[in-house]
């Protein structure tokens, strides 16, 4: 059986985040092959075009049946799953291109809202039986997290696309337990 392509994004660092976890996160399971998963991992910028320039070019190189972007989060102190992105620009702080947007759709006469058509309270309760921390969230944030998930929900409802928020590294949540509970993501979705 031939193996399935699976995108995984994380991000670069921005102010307040100079080593993204996420980035992390995605080249250490970049090549795997993981649940019948070919995983494609890369490192999007901080900056919402060219992030969605970047997801663009990605997924016309490697035709991913699954696409997965992460970001951190810096005040969760569990992994969110997200289950929608907003059709709305209202960034809090500029992106690392110096753009903030304060108003405004990220894809005109689209939506305001798009969810996932992954199961993710499925997901969240295979997560659990795992012993991951974990929560379901509504609200992919008003920055690059939620531009970029808005904009491959729209680009590409052929394919399932999900968001996944990561609290930072710390004591509780080292890298090596970050990037098995995105393994353990990568798995439901491969099932």
């Amino acid at each position: 059986m031939r193996e399935r392509v699976l995108l995984l994004t994380g991000f670069g660092a921005f102010p307040g985040v100079t080593d993204n976890p996420t980035a992390h996160v995605a080249q250490s399971l970049h090549g795997l092959p993981l649940a019948g998963w070919r995983v494609h991992g890369a490192v999007l910028p901080v900056a919402w075009e060219r992030a969605r320039a970047d997801v663009a070019r990605l997924v016309a190189a490697h035709a991913p049946a699954c696409i997965v972007h992460l970001g951190v989060a810096t005040e969760a102190t569990a992994v969110r799953i997200e289950s929608q992105g907003a059709n709305h620009l209202q960034f809090r702080v500029a992106d690392v291109d110096g753009a903030q947007p304060q108003a405004g759709e990220i894809v005109p006469s689209a939506p305001q809202i798009l969810t996932t058509p992954v199961a993710v309270a499925d997901l969240v309760a295979h997560l659990q039986q795992l012993g991951v921390t974990v929560a379901l969230s509504e609200n992919a944030g008003r920055y690059v997290c939620n531009a970029t998930y808005f904009s491959s929900l729209h680009a590409y409802p052929d394919r399932r696309v999900l968001f996944v928020h990561l609290p930072p590294v710390s004591a509780e949540w080292p890298l090596a337990r970050l990037t098995d509970a995105i393994a353990r993501v990568l798995e439901f979705l491969g099932s």
